[in-house]
């Protein structure tokens, strides 16, 4: 069974310090690379925590992944947050395409087809949020 398209609402991206832009806290292009071997990147969707804030819900992922996935954070680590409608437009525009599918939510898939390091670039200028590690255990 081929898995569900998603079409709209906020998803989310575990970035490596190196990985962000210590002034501006945006990410780096690298932050949204394949590694050797895989066919998608992986990501949140935050919907699925259902709270009234996107903070909220980005503080529900990093609980899940810690629960869950067994991870461990370090305060640097960030998570960066796109839209999955202006994400698609925006990939449009640059004559690109992006999909967006469900992996076993709250995990979910980016898949696309083109030169990585360009849509790399991309994904990385549709980010509208970052936030550090460090920022959401801060209001636990």
């Amino acid at each position: 069974m081929e898995d569900k398209e998603i079409a709209e609402g906020n998803i989310t991206r575990y970035c490596k310090p190196s990985r962000i832009r210590k002034k501006s806290r945006k990410p780096f292009p690298a932050a949204f690379e394949l590694r050797e071997g895989e066919r998608y990147l992986s990501a949140y969707l935050l919907e699925y925590f259902k709270n009234s804030c996107e903070k909220e819900n980005m503080k529900a992922v990093k609980k899940y992944m810690e629960e869950i996935k067994h991870f461990s954070f370090r305060k640097n680590e960030g998570f960066a947050v796109l839209n999955i409608e202006h994400t698609r437009q925006y990939m449009i525009n640059a004559s690109q395409n992006v999909r967006f599918k469900e992996k076993k939510l709250p995990h979910c898939g980016i898949l696309f087809y083109g030169d990585d390091l360009t849509i790399s670039k991309l994904l990385a200028q549709c980010v509208h949020a970052l936030y550090l590690v460090k920022d959401l255990e801060n209001e636990e």
